[in-house]
């Protein structure tokens, strides 16, 4: 009897030919075989489903629910001069598209079905595009905010040195939710990337 082993990713495929005279002990050996690396392939996929796609997901809908507030927030008390990042509605647009992500990495710790998993690579790219250019946006903000220099102008009062300090630091931490963000999505794209290959292992197995 001879026995050959391949290993695909996370499959292994064990391949034994059986003498006529083994073969009762080669068919018992082969059940044990194949009902190992069944149950070691399942519990990987299971414990990489449920615990990545459902933690990646449940930060971006946290963060994107943060960012829809601030953006609600911040417009109502800019009515009257608004900053560039209100006015392109970064809040609101990028905020939205992360509990979309957010929903979709969720669902797909629930079903693992390829359509799935698609949209959730699609939207994730997304994210990645937008963290971006909301990285440029609150950068830019922060460089106008830097050059009106208002905390040094004798003219202004103590009230104008608080917004822009406010603003500032708006900004500053936001970059680093945007980054974060970044960083969530980049790894959600490669969870997705797995969950296909491990899609199109089943169907060549079947």
């Amino acid at each position: 009897m001879s026995t050959t082993v391949t290993e695909c990713g996370n499959v292994r495929i064990i391949s034994k030919v059986v003498q006529p005279g083994q073969q009762e002990a080669g068919t018992a050996n082969t059940s044990g075989a194949t009902v190992t690396v069944s149950h070691g392939a399942s519990t990987y996929s299971k414990n990489t489903k449920n615990m990545l796609p459902k933690a990646l997901g449940t930060v971006q809908i946290v963060v994107g629910a943060i960012e829809i507030c601030f953006g609600v927030a911040l417009t109502v008390a800019e009515e009257d001069s608004k900053t560039l990042t209100v006015k392109s509605g970064v809040y609101f647009w990028f905020g939205i598209l992360l509990l979309i992500s957010g929903s979709l990495l969720v669902e797909m710790e629930k079903r693992d079905l390829q359509w799935l998993v698609k949209a959730c690579s699609a939207a994730n790219l997304l994210v990645c595009v937008a963290a971006l250019v909301a990285v440029i946006l609150h950068s830019t903000e922060i460089a106008q905010t830097r050059q009106q220099d208002l905390c040094h102008d004798p003219d202004t009062h103590d009230g104008h040195c608080s917004v822009q300090v406010l603003i500032y630091g708006l900004n500053a931490v936001f970059i680093v939710f945007t980054l974060l963000e970044l960083f969530i999505a980049v790894a959600a794209l490669v969870v997705g990337s797995r969950s296909a290959q491990q899609q199109l292992y089943r169907q060549m197995a079947s």
